[in-house]
Order: C-alpha cells, then structure tokens, then sequence
C-alpha cells in the first residue's frame, strides 16, 4: 500500500479508480501539502479522488485527509493546486494612476469576462518574480525584468512584529493555494494606455481568452472582486503609509 510521511508517521494513502497511484503519491504537490501538515494535526489517511494532468505533470489533486485536532475530526477535503503570484501594475499617466487588470471567462464562477490581476501558476522553481514577469508577458504584452517587480509580501514579512508568511491564503477551507503577491508603477503617455485597452492577450493553446481593461486606481476597488487585486492594495497603500512614517520597507518605487 501507498503512504506518505506526515510529521514522522507513515500515513497509508487510498486512491479512487483508474488513478496512476504512483504519479500521483509521488506528486511534489502532494508532498508539499503533507510537509506543512501542523504536528498538531493528527492524520490518520488520505484518499485521493481525482487528478488533473499538466502534460507529464500532476496539475491538481483533490484529496480527503482523515485528520483530528485534540481528537476532533476535522473536515478534511483538500483542493492540493499549490503557489501562485500575481502582479498589481500600476500605470501613472497625466497625473492618474491605473490598474491593468485582465477580463476572462471564469466557468467556476459562472463569468464570462470576471475582472482579475494577471496572474499564474509557479513552476516548482521558487523564483516568485521570474514566474511573475513571464505571466505578466504573456497576459498583456508588458515585457519586464525580474528586477523590475516588487515583492509586496517580502516587503510586508520584513516589517517589525509581521508573522512571516509565503503569501495570501484566498480560501484556506478547501484550498492549499498561496498566492505571492508583486507590483510595478511605471509611467506611460496616454497613446500607450488606450493601445492597451480592449488588447487580446493569453494563450489560446492553453485555453486563455483574455483581455486587458485599464481602471482608474481609485475605483479598482468597487468594480473588481477579484481577491488579489483587494489584497494587494491593502498591501499596497499600508506599506506606503508605513514608509511613510520612516519604518523600513524598502520599497523602489
């Protein structure tokens, strides 16, 4: 039988039919949830009902942990997708600030243009702004540097008294998801911010019809409920007040 180590234990893991039990015990995904399992947590099995392939890859697994906290079972359905980054970029332009947000049909939603960040999935490389940048290149055309992008949840890590953390949980109850969560200002001429708007972007082979709508930053609030771009202008706006007061944040722009 399959098993996984959670906490120094050896947890047996059950799969649903038809399912490559090797691929998918041996999924990084699977192993980096089983490693951030609190010893407080005490897991008696998992079971894993469906996949999702990334080419080669396992994409998504959802599990059911049969997990206890101080003997209480605890509910334990589990959507395992793993990291995420997305990139607030903001376009200063005749005095006014904007967001470049992206409009795509979101089936889980039932939205067939719901207003987000650009955004993607990490690699399995770590490197948050590298990821970032190829996403926010294939997105919107905007081509960046690594460099070029802020990391607003290092920023925020690094202040005094924060709780470390490897980024915004937008629905822990099911959902492993982090999202890390980065900015860019640049300043643009009025020709390059209506060239933007209404511009097709995404990869069709990937099944991504997307395209880009420019809002005023001051209103981005109240049109889009997209919880990284609320996120990330929380971010955002407390990190320039606390520059602002002399605290430490070592923000470039």
């Amino acid at each position: 039988m399959a098993s996984i180590v959670i906490n120094d234990i050896s947890v047996p893991i059950e799969f649903a039919p038809g399912l490559d039990q090797k691929r998918c015990a041996e999924a990084p995904l699977l192993l980096s949830w089983a490693a951030k399992v609190s010893p407080n947590i005490k897991v008696e099995k998992v079971f894993i009902s469906s996949v999702d392939y990334f080419g080669p890859r396992v994409g998504f697994l959802k599990i059911e942990a049969h997990a206890y906290y101080h003997g209480v079972r605890i509910p334990g359905i589990c959507f395992l997708r793993g990291g995420a980054v997305s990139i607030l970029v903001l376009l200063e332009c005749e005095g006014e600030t904007y967001v470049i947000l992206t409009r795509q049909p979101r089936v889980p939603v039932g939205s067939d243009g719901l207003l987000e960040l650009p955004a993607g999935m990490l690699d399995g490389s770590g490197a948050f702004a590298g990821v970032a940048a190829k996403e926010l290149a294939e997105e919107t055309g905007m081509i960046l540097k690594a460099t070029d992008l802020i990391d607003l949840t290092e920023l925020t890590n690094n202040l005094p008294g924060a709780n470390p953390h490897i980024g915004m949980l937008p629905s822990a109850g099911g959902c492993d998801e982090f999202l890390r969560l980065l900015y860019h200002k640049r300043n643009v001429t009025r020709a390059e911010l209506d060239a933007m708007r209404g511009k097709a972007t995404g990869l069709l082979e990937e099944g991504e019809v997307i395209v880009l709508d420019i809002v005023p930053y001051a209103d981005a609030w109240k049109v889009c409920r997209d919880a990284k771009l609320l996120s990330s202008m929380l971010l955002y706006e407390r990190l320039h007040i606390t520059q602002l007061r002399g605290a430490p944040s070592n923000t470039k722009n």
